[in-house]
């Protein structure tokens, strides 16, 4: 059986990486206090999801959209443990991740942007037609 899978807001994932998954404070190498995602590997996976577009028909065509799935490869004393990172990073604004999810505004002030959830979705790219 599977660990079970919480689920929490994007922003939340900094400071619940600080934990395990039994709830302790994991212990990091060389003095570090925290983990540092931005420090930690990043790895992308390619997924795809495929649907039906008439389930009664046994000739129906396929359509597979492309999801694309970040991750990050951190350590701690136990070893490496991965992060899926896929809403923390942005879809197209890997440096917000960076920048600690803000954006420089013209006036040089910080402008929050909110974290954004990806859910599976026939919006995700150009789909793959089969027959």
């Amino acid at each position: 059986m599977g660990y079970p899978c919480q689920v929490f807001h994007a922003s939340e994932l900094p400071d619940r990486v600080q934990a395990d998954l039994k709830g302790h404070k994991r212990k990091l190498d060389g003095g570090q206090r925290n983990v540092d995602l931005n420090s930690c590997e990043l790895l992308e996976m390619l997924q795809y999801k495929c649907e039906i577009k008439e389930p009664v028909k046994w000739d129906s065509a396929v359509q597979c959209y492309a999801v694309d799935r970040l991750f990050r490869k951190c350590k701690d004393r136990k070893g490496t443990f991965m992060v899926e990172t896929t809403a923390w990073e942005g879809k197209d604004c890997s440096g917000a991740a960076q920048q600690g999810g803000g954006s420089k505004t013209t006036s040089g002030s910080t402008e929050q942007k909110p974290p954004q959830h990806y859910h599976w979705s026939s919006s995700w790219s150009s789909p793959d037609t089969a027959r």
